[in-house]
């Protein structure tokens, strides 16, 4: 959908200065370099990006050198905040995968570290959602509706800058509070821990996977 409706967005995601000959490497992780329109420690993988887009690993993908400079996006910060939010993603299936394998084994609940691990990973979501959000935001730069309003010509004369940084600065404000009432709630739930019956439920539920493996 990105390469049909907003291409030039794509080519921001993925580094892509040029248009390629042939199939279009995935980036895996690299540095932007706009000066010298290319990308420095670059690891991809041969071909994916057009099988992603196509099906075809040998198709072409349309690359930002086929579009007007100043209709092109900045690279930087998509690339980065794509990337961070892919990365995020693939680490949800891993763990996700690794602990219903535990789970099966009835051994989930006796790893310690994977329980600091869920911990920690509550707030992965959140930081994959913005990312995602800013991504697509910068990327579809410079419109506002892409290809038929700019972002130059989107500012309201009846509204003045003044006014936007103190909605900024009341709306952090407010998103601070409730994540410090979500950080005293979750760490309240977490030191209460689980009631008798789910306890009750994961004790007989550990038993018949034991006795599922002495079975097998």
């Amino acid at each position: 959908m990105v390469s049909e409706h907003q291409p030039a967005k794509l080519a921001a995601f993925e580094g892509l200065y040029e248009t390629p000959e042939g199939g279009a490497a995935m980036s895996l992780f690299g540095i932007p370099n706009s000066q010298e329109k290319r990308m420095e420690y670059n690891v991809e993988i041969p071909g994916m990006l057009s099988f992603l887009v196509h099906g075809d690993f040998n198709k072409p993908v349309t690359g930002l050198d086929q579009f007007p400079e100043n209709e092109q996006p900045p690279v930087a910060i998509p690339y980065f905040s794509y990337h961070i939010m892919i990365a995020l993603g693939t680490y949800f299936i891993g763990i996700t995968l690794l602990a219903l394998f535990y789970l099966y084994r009835g051994t989930l609940f006796e790893k310690r570290w994977m329980m600091w691990t869920f911990v920690f990973s509550v707030t992965g979501p959140y930081i994959a959602n913005q990312a995602g959000w800013i991504a697509a935001e910068v990327g579809r730069q410079p419109w506002i509706v892409y290809g038929l309003l700019r972002t130059d010509e989107g500012f309201s004369e009846a509204v003045a800058g003044s006014h936007v940084l103190t909605s900024i600065i009341l709306f952090a404000i407010i998103y601070a509070l409730l994540f410090a009432v979500w950080v005293f709630i979750l760490n309240k739930k977490i030191q209460h821990g689980p009631d008798d019956a789910d306890l009750s439920d994961l004790e007989t539920h550990q038993m018949l996977n034991k006795h599922k493996l002495a079975d097998a």
